[in-house]
């Protein structure tokens, strides 16, 4: 099985100051699949807290980790 790291541009976070806020990604999680829509099943059977939260699967960005 192949390892994946699963993040989404949706959010924001609060600078360190908390007067600006930052784009960036949020990174939701890695897990493991023979392929990246096997990881991304596997996250979230592991972590209901993701679609709970409001993230949407379909703004979903997997990236096979290098071995």
């Amino acid at each position: 099985m192949n390892e994946y790291i699963i993040y989404t541009t949706e959010g924001y976070t609060i600078a360190p100051n908390e007067n600006v806020e930052v784009e960036n990604c949020q990174v939701l999680g890695c897990a493991f699949g023979h392929n990246a829509d096997e990881a991304q099943d596997n996250l979230l059977k592991e972590n209901p807290w993701i679609i709970e939260s409001g993230f949407d699967e379909s703004e979903f960005i997997i990236r096979q980790l290098a071995k």
